[in-house]
């Protein structure tokens, strides 16, 4: 790292790392020369920089809470969000905080979350803690409870790594389950970078969907061989808007995961995919630890080659969700699937009932479709989309999708691609024509 690299740049995103004197030096220099600096848990050799005094000690797995009075809070919830990992604690000696360390969801600290300052010609922000380490375990689950029995189904789901146990609360906090809290974090870092730089150039925002809608919902199921997919889907066809365009999300449809003796014929499932709708394939492991990762691979190649043989016209699978959701570590299934031609997953799911006890929200603080990532903070290339919705986990429909559907289009703002699984056993389901009919009374635009 130079002076004449960060010389190419207007703003730099600085991770969790140790730095040099000399590196603190030169991002010290490059800053007051009129750059603009964003930190996660910066070196304490860059407190004077950021416009604070080290405190003794960290606060871990805790809250915090945002000033939404003005940028760039604007638009992020006002309520308590949980994060995870350490907070360095700090003391304001020129900066702004933009949020507040609370030591639980309802008590303030002194200590800032979030710092903004004005230091020489540039601008500087603070995180004082990891905000990507926080967003995958927020996401992900706790790490150390990753194949463990917690939640008392058969097999171990990716959703035992957010069951608290004897005594032991959530992962996340369920009693906020209708807070994004990955996302609004997130987003509270894009309102950062886009203040820092407003000076330089207007930065641009991509929209998450087609023509500006709020919310999505990505409708799939799982059908295990009876058959119910096709009579599904002439209803969502039925459903549809006449005259609407598949290519710009106006259609009902969706993916059903089947296995290979399923009653759809080739001639049907190509003729539905043509119309717009994935048939997948329903990978089981019979709803026990898989052992190796090889005994994994196995699974994958041999179900895919009998699913291929028999569906030999249509587009390998690109999306998949597993058989009794098994989800036995921490990221050997989210880097199997790729390897095996499927890039999305929805295996992170909202179940059992007792851990949803009918609570509309987001278990893992996300409504974003985003890529995994290892333990060692490397990304993976599998886009994990959480099932939110489940017609087998005690929700109430249309409550539960009406309850979420409100909280994007309403003043709170949170966005989200919805992930349902409604079993296409059968035809009919009225958890599905709940769910497609919840969204019409709501403005696109």
């Amino acid at each position: 790292m130079t002076g004449s690299l960060l010389a190419s740049y207007d703003v730099v995103l600085l991770g969790e790392m140790p730095l040099t004197a000399a590196q603190a030096a030169t991002l010290t220099t490059w800053t007051n020369g009129g750059g603009r600096l964003v930190a996660m848990r910066p070196d304490r050799q860059l407190a004077p920089l950021f416009g604070l005094t080290p405190a003794a000690g960290t606060r871990a797995d805790a809250y915090l809470k945002v000033d939404t009075g003005a940028a760039p809070g604007t638009g992020i919830t006002g309520d308590t969000m949980g994060y995870h990992g350490p907070a360095d604690l700090y003391t304001l000696n020129g900066a702004t905080a933009v949020a507040t360390l609370y030591s639980d969801a309802t008590t303030a600290t002194a200590n800032p979350a979030v710092t903004l300052r004005t230091a020489g010609s540039g601008r500087v922000a603070a995180f004082s803690y990891d905000l990507a380490r926080s967003v995958v375990q927020t996401r992900q689950g706790n790490i150390a409870w990753a194949g463990q029995q917690r939640d008392g189904t058969d097999g171990y789901e990716a959703a035992e790594m957010f069951f608290g146990t004897g005594g032991q609360p959530d992962w996340n906090n369920l009693d906020k389950a209708l807070i994004p809290i990955a996302d609004e974090q997130q987003r509270l870092l894009a309102n950062l970078i886009t203040l820092v730089d407003s000076a330089n150039k207007p930065l641009p925002r991509f929209w998450y969907f087609p023509r500006d809608v709020k919310a999505v919902v990505v409708m799939t199921g799982d059908d295990h061989g009876v058959g119910g997919t096709a009579g599904r889907w002439d209803g969502y066809i039925a459903q549809s808007p006449p005259g609407c365009s598949v290519a710009n999300w106006e259609c009902v449809r969706g993916s059903s995961y089947i296995y290979t003796d399923d009653p759809l014929t080739p001639a049907q499932a190509r003729a539905y995919t043509d119309q717009g709708f994935e048939v997948g394939v329903h990978v089981t492991t019979n709803c026990r630890p898989w052992g190796t990762t090889a005994a994994l691979q196995g699974f994958y190649s041999d179900q895919l080659s009998n699913w291929r043989a028999k569906y030999t016209s249509l587009p390998a699978p690109s999306s998949s969700r597993t058989h009794c959701v098994e989800w036995d570590d921490w990221s050997t299934r989210a880097k199997t699937k790729p390897a095996n031609g499927i890039r999305l997953d929805t295996d992170y799911y909202f179940y059992p009932s007792n851990f949803t006890r009918d609570r509309p929200g987001y278990f893992n603080g996300t409504g974003q479709i985003m890529r995994f990532a290892d333990a060692d903070g490397s990304v993976i290339d599998e886009y994990q989309a959480t099932t939110q919705l489940t017609d087998e986990s005690g929700q109430s429909h249309p409550g539960t999708v009406t309850t979420l559907l409100d909280a994007a289009y309403g003043s709170k703002g949170y966005y989200a691609a919805l992930t349902a699984n409604i079993h296409t056993d059968f035809a009919a389901s009225s958890a599905s024509d709940a769910i497609i009919a919840a969204p019409a009374p709501r403005s696109t635009t």
